[in-house]
């Protein structure tokens, strides 16, 4: 009778880990494909967000031209524009 077992134990074992690792690898790429999904969309709104807040502040910047420091843009300069302007047309 212990020969009859035998034969039927692998076999049998064989049989229950092939189902067993079946059953996980489809619970498990269920399960974890649907959070990986909703990860992955929820990372992706908030980089979204951060990107749409970034580029605001860009244009914003950009629009507006009272918040430069230097208003005079001959502050800088060491010449003066107005140095050798011809002042009377009948010289």
């Amino acid at each position: 009778m212990e020969l009859r077992t035998q034969n039927f134990f692998w076999p049998g074992l064989i049989v229950a880990v092939a189902i067993g690792l079946g059953a996980g690898y489809y619970y498990g790429n269920s399960t974890g494909l649907a959070e990986g999904i909703k990860r992955g969309v929820l990372e992706e709104k908030a980089a979204e967000a951060a990107r749409k807040k970034e580029a605001e502040k860009k244009a914003a910047a950009a629009a507006n031209p009272f918040e430069q420091t230097s208003v005079n843009p001959f502050e800088k300069s060491p010449a003066n524009p107005f140095e050798k302007v011809k002042v009377n047309p009948f010289e």
